[in-house]
């Protein structure tokens, strides 16, 4: 309140500008707007914050000229603009890391996008008769917000000195020099008197020590990490001198942290860290694979500009040095060669083994990047276990061992994650009603769509009888559905689930059958298949977009099947009664 006092409550400043005369009026700058001056306004329009009405530049420019010519038109004929035009939202900016007082926050209104668009054609016709004036700062420099920086050189010692007498002087007015210990900040970088002042590793720790203790949950963190905090440290690892190891260590920081805020075993692999989300991974940039890489790429976009003495610069060794990375081994040409090794890096792992088909339909694994508030940070934490084969079970556990426990419940299998969740009899009930929770799904979801639905109706055949999940109808078309959970693709590809289930349908004694109940439409015969990882077979997800099921939807089923395995693993163990707390170790526990 006393600094808004003394700001509100000041006198103003006496202004000792002469009195121009009145000119004749700029009628020209009422003309109708032309539709070259939009096509230029689009083209200038860059990616920006929308406005309160939540229209987005994107919007905007798909619009087009001719639309916005015609609504700014009609906004200078009525000669007032409309209310959305006049609403903004302020956003107070720091200038400072730790913000202390009001006048260290810098206000940043964000109007509407086609508000911005109108007044940027109005400013530069503007521009032309009212050119900007010295005593208007914006985008010009000010005395009081700027300040100096001097090194010069001690030729008599042989050294570099910082020079703290502030000799520089703009409009009359001394500017500040900055100390030894000061800094200022420069393409996002904090320069001080002795060059870079924090390394990336630093900042990095400083970041995530911040990320830690922020109450978020683990999704939120991950989110926060990969859009926020990993952009920032890999512009500053590319822009400044890095060594290898640095880049090493970063990445161990990064993985670090992640095993303890995900509450995942220090055997999870690496791959599973940095492979793309979409082939069954986090999503997790790599510093050591991709700062040689983008280095590079700096490079050689120097070497192709047009100005002759850019290209001479970038020829020169000491230019050349400062792109090369100390201690670098290997690199990537570009982002595909990176994600296809470490999507093979994942395959080749026995963990990630199951992951070969995720990519197929990329979209069932949007639920593992965007940070969604749909899970709890538990149920998060426990399905990234299931989708990475990192769920505690004996056979885990005693890895190394010579040989891997058998199932207690009699199965005369190893106890594996994909063992408990397709194949034990202790979890028969719940594979049971993980398939009917799917089927509900889908049965619910074609039903919005308008179509009819029968479920699991057995009918009578000379081969036995066929009970199929679904039998999905309209007065034109009869799908003949059925669904299944199938184990990893070491039991064959997901296609070849969906194959059997189609062959096993495909009957005319139940076609006939079902004609009698949905009716004379043409009928085809569909497998639904999903693995337990959450994986979707494509046909799968064709079959369900071609019957209207939106992406939201589709990207639940994996999900869903993911957590209704969690549930298969939970109750196994706790029917089992195993702790897993000593590795290698079967405890009974007391309960």
């Amino acid at each position: 309140m006393e600094y808004w006092k003394r700001v509100l409550g000041r006198e103003s400043d006496p202004d000792g500008r002469p009195v121009k005369p009145l000119r004749e009026p700029a009628v020209e700058i009422e003309e109708p707007i032309s539709l070259a001056e939009c096509k230029k306004a689009l083209r200038d329009l860059k990616q920006t914050a929308s406005g309160p009405d939540g229209v987005s530049w994107s919007s905007v420019k798909s619009l087009g000229p001719g639309w916005l010519q015609y609504l700014f038109n009609s906004i200078l004929a009525c000669g007032y603009p409309t209310k959305s035009f006049k609403n903004s939202r302020t956003v107070l900016i720091p200038k400072t890391e730790k913000p202390s007082d009001p006048g260290e926050f810098r206000p940043l209104a964000i109007a509407s996008v086609f508000g911005r668009v109108f007044h940027r054609i109005l400013a530069s016709r503007l521009g032309v008769w009212a050119p900007l004036g010295a005593s208007q700062r914006a985008f010009q420099v000010n005395p009081a917000k700027c300040s100096t920086l001097a090194i010069i050189w001690d030729g008599k010692n042989k050294r570099w000195l910082h020079d703290a007498k502030g000799q520089f002087k703009f409009r009359g007015s001394t500017l500040p020099a900055l100390g030894v210990e000061e800094s200022y900040k420069y393409l996002g970088l904090q320069y001080g008197s002795k060059g870079k002042l924090k390394t990336g590793l630093e900042l990095l720790k400083g970041m995530l020590r911040e990320l830690k203790e922020a109450p978020l949950k683990p999704q939120q963190r991950v989110f926060l990490l990969r859009t926020n905090i990993l952009p920032k440290i890999m512009y500053y690892l590319v822009n400044g001198r890095v060594h290898q190891y640095t880049l090493r260590e970063c990445d161990k920081c990064v993985r670090r942290f992640l095993r303890e805020v995900l509450h995942l075993p220090h055997d999870t692999p690496v791959s599973a860290f940095h492979a793309c989300a979409k082939d069954g991974g986090l999503d997790i940039d790599c510093f050591e694979s991709l700062v040689p890489m983008y280095k590079w790429q700096k490079l050689v976009s120097l070497e192709e500009v047009p100005d002759n003495l850019v290209r001479d610069l970038s020829q020169l060794p000491a230019i050349r040095k400062r792109f090369q990375l100390k201690g670098a081994q290997t690199s990537f040409n570009n982002r595909a060669e990176y994600r296809m090794f470490w999507k093979n890096k994942l395959l080749d792992n026995l963990d990630g083994f199951g992951l070969g088909e995720a990519a197929d339909v990329p979209q069932v694994h949007s639920w593992v990047t965007d940070g969604s508030s749909l899970l709890t940070g538990e149920m998060y934490i426990k399905c990234l276990k299931i989708r990475w084969n990192v769920w505690p079970t004996a056979a885990r556990a005693s890895r190394g061992r010579r040989q891997a426990p058998l199932c207690d419940a009699g199965c005369r299998q190893i106890e594996g994650l994909g063992h408990i969740l397709q194949q034990c009899n202790r979890t028969w009930d719940k594979r049971g009603a993980r398939h009917d929770r799917i089927v509900e799904f889908v049965g619910s979801q074609v039903e919005r769509r308008g179509f009819n639905v029968i479920k699991e109706k057995s009918f009578a055949t000379p081969r036995g009888h066929r009970r199929p999940d679904l039998i999905i109808y309209n007065k034109d078309r009869v799908w003949i559905a059925d669904v299944t959970i199938c184990a990893d693709r070491g039991a064959g590809p997901m296609a070849l689930a969906r194959d059997n289930k189609i062959k096993y349908y495909t009957d005319e004694d139940l076609a006939t059958e079902v004609a009698k109940v949905a009716g004379p439409g043409a009928q085809s015969v569909v497998g639904l298949v999903w693995n337990w990882r959450g994986c979707c077979e494509k046909k799968t997800d064709e079959w369900l977009k071609k019957m209207g099921v939106p992406i939201e939807s589709r990207s639940g089923f994996g999900q869903s099947a993911g957590r209704l395995g969690l549930v298969c693993a939970e109750v196994f163990r706790k029917r089992t009664g195993i702790n897993f707390a000593q590795v290698g170790g079967r405890n009974r526990s007391d309960a």
